[in-house]
């Protein structure tokens, strides 16, 4: 087992034994991939004495670790195999990456948070995974330069499934995501395509943090993917290593002010946010608004301040978040961390 203890290992066998087994999952590759894949390496420091339990598990601005039986469930439902592509859609951790790595060809991973995408491909590099891909973009668009795919795995819901993802299955493949409300329970749904026809089938109810999209000003309008240095049009960005600024790229930092809209106050999300934005290392500021929203000044590392956009738009366990609003700002040079006003 890589880089592994015997412990985890046996952590491991009881969960696939006790979380998955005893609920129905029968393929043997599935069950093999979740018996091998460590996943006490893909969850914060934090949380490892609770990496095998039956629970998804935060991981950092406003994302979560899915639960394994809905990783192994959602695998199992795209019937994928040593000769398939695979397109997933929120990489997230990497932990489903990697279970997908196991079972397929080659995965091809997108998140739209730099630091998470940067954080999955580190941990996947360091487990020795070559046939897995991980760049940064907006999923929605997908991956148009290395369609088609003979499956595609979204792990965020959406009221639809997005027509890019569904556009860049090959005839006979499959797409799993969870289709509904973002703050309330969904459906897992399949869809095959059948020629230009695509049949739906619902799953099993369950319930997800929303798909992130990137700031229309940002995307490819041909295929949603956020464009970067020296990328080819359309193309996702591969994941840089996210770090602070020096001195000499102030100039290229990005500021914002933001508004949020929703069930926001009295649920700690200008605390919640106050501890992301000190964790990001950003310079800015949170309070309350007389509407019953939520503002926010945020000015750091462009890269960063989009991660901690992408936390805002969910927010605290208890926040309902409806509308999220960016504008440029000024930078305020007094601002020297992060606070609640």
């Amino acid at each position: 087992m890589r880089n592994d203890t015997a412990d985890y290992g046996v952590r491991r066998t009881r969960m696939v034994d006790d979380q998955l087994v005893a609920r129905g999952l029968r393929s043997d590759d599935v069950l093999a991939a979740m018996r091998s894949v460590p996943r006490h390496l893909f969850v914060p420091p934090e949380l490892v004495t609770e990496a095998y339990v039956d629970a998804p598990l935060p991981i950092g601005l406003g994302q979560t670790i899915s639960q394994p039986y809905m990783v192994a469930l959602m695998t199992e439902l795209l019937g994928v195999d040593v000769r398939s592509r695979v397109l997933e859609i929120g990489a997230g951790s990497g932990y489903q990456t990697a279970v997908l790595a196991e079972v397929a060809g080659e995965v091809y991973a997108l998140e739209l948070l730099a630091p998470l995408a940067e954080r999955a491909r580190a941990v996947l590099a360091r487990l020795g995974y070559q046939n897995t891909h991980t760049a940064i973009a907006d999923g929605s668009g997908g991956w148009p330069e290395m369609a088609p795919f003979d499956a595609v795995l979204v792990a965020a819901a959406a009221s639809q499934a997005p027509p890019a993802l569904l556009r860049q299955l090959s005839d006979g493949g499959r797409l799993v995501m969870p289709l509904g409300h973002p703050h309330r329970d969904q459906v897992l749904t399949v869809f095959q395509r059948v020629g230009d026809e695509f049949r739906e089938r619902r799953d099993t109810r369950c319930r997800f943090v929303p798909l992130v999209s990137d700031e229309p000003a940002d995307q490819d309008r041909r295929g949603g993917v956020r464009r970067g240095g020296g990328a080819a049009p359309g193309a996702p960005q591969v994941a840089p290593p996210v770090r602070g600024a020096t001195e000499q790229e102030v100039a290229v930092m990005k500021t914002v002010a933001v508004r949020v809209s929703g069930m926001v106050q009295g649920v700690y999300y200008r605390a919640s946010a106050c501890r992301e934005g000190e964790r990001l290392g950003l310079r800015g500021w949170v309070g309350n608004m007389s509407d019953g929203g939520v503002a926010l000044h945020l000015q750091g590392d462009p890269a960063v301040v989009d991660a901690m956009l992408g936390w805002c738009r969910v927010g605290p366990p208890a926040a309902r978040v409806s509308r999220v609003e960016v504008g440029d700002a000024e930078p305020d040079e007094s601002l020297s961390h992060f606070e609640v006003r």
